[in-house]
């Protein structure tokens, strides 16, 4: 019953150390609802199959977000109409090139490898992003095809 405890504590320290990264993307999310409309979000990130990809990588770089505060702003930005590889790439681009990742690959590495790991992380950003949006599924042809099947 101990080790139970244990992981719980664990597990809720974990928790209250995320919850400010998580609170941060929250902010981070709502500044761009309020200050960028769905329709410009639309018109740029959710039309095509490669520019969407490109410039969400691009919007990411800058952006200091972690893992865990990333998760809500590519929700609100998949809400607004941005495409499904639009939405992955930013969730890949932003925490690989953020400042303080950059910070912390210059304090741990060497200055090649504080440059090769945000410019590997946007290659891999554009990569993926494209293969989702030629090879994955979309989310609203699913939900039509199920609710099809289902008769509802």
């Amino acid at each position: 019953m101990t080790i139970v405890y244990e992981i719980l504590k664990e597990s809720w320290y974990i928790y209250l150390d995320v919850a400010i990264y998580m609170l941060f993307g929250f902010f981070i999310a709502g500044i761009l609802y309020v200050f960028f409309k769905a329709d410009k979000i639309k018109q740029y990130l959710g039309t095509g199959k490669v520019r969407p990809v490109i410039l969400s990588a691009l919007f990411g770089i800058p952006i200091p977000l972690c893992s865990c505060g990333v998760v809500p702003v590519a929700a609100g930005l998949k809400k607004q109409g941005a495409n499904n590889g639009a939405a992955l790439s930013f969730m890949i681009a932003t925490p690989e090139s953020g400042v303080d990742s950059i910070a912390i690959s210059w304090a741990m590495l060497d200055p090649i490898m504080t440059i090769i790991r945000p410019v590997a992380g946007f290659i891999t950003a554009i990569s993926t992003g494209i293969v989702q949006n030629f090879f994955g599924t979309d989310d609203a042809l699913d939900k039509k095809k199920i609710v099809k099947e289902t008769g509802g």
